[in-house]
């Protein structure tokens, strides 16, 4: 999702946070809007609270549908952040061999 609808759809969000303070009539749908809103531009952790709090209304198999697609991204993420950082700790540990090898041959020559 490119910045500018990311933009439009955090606006919603904001839009419809305040309606559900204000409006109690309609605080399940905007509930359920909100988890989706929240699914939609990657705010995993929002989402999730928001399809727990509908949840705690009344159980609908959509909602907890869409707390079943929000948890498996989360995993990913959680994944892909573990793969970094896993790369990073790869590089670094070259770059230091690389500098240990480098010292060790600096000292041979100069004896």
């Amino acid at each position: 999702m490119g910045p500018p609808k990311r933009f439009k759809t955090a606006k919603g969000i904001m839009i419809l946070e305040e309606l559900a303070r204000t409006h109690p009539d309609g605080r399940r749908d905007y509930i359920y809007y909100l988890a989706f809103g929240n699914a939609r531009i990657k705010e995993y952790t929002s989402g999730l609270k928001y399809c727990r709090a509908f949840l705690d209304i009344e159980s609908n198999d959509q909602v907890r549908s869409l707390e079943e697609y929000i948890k498996k991204e989360i995993d990913k993420e959680v994944a892909k952040g573990m793969v970094v950082a896993g790369g990073a700790a790869l590089v670094l540990g070259g770059i230091l061999g690389l500098g240990i090898a480098m010292a060790r041959n600096k000292q041979k020559r100069e004896k």
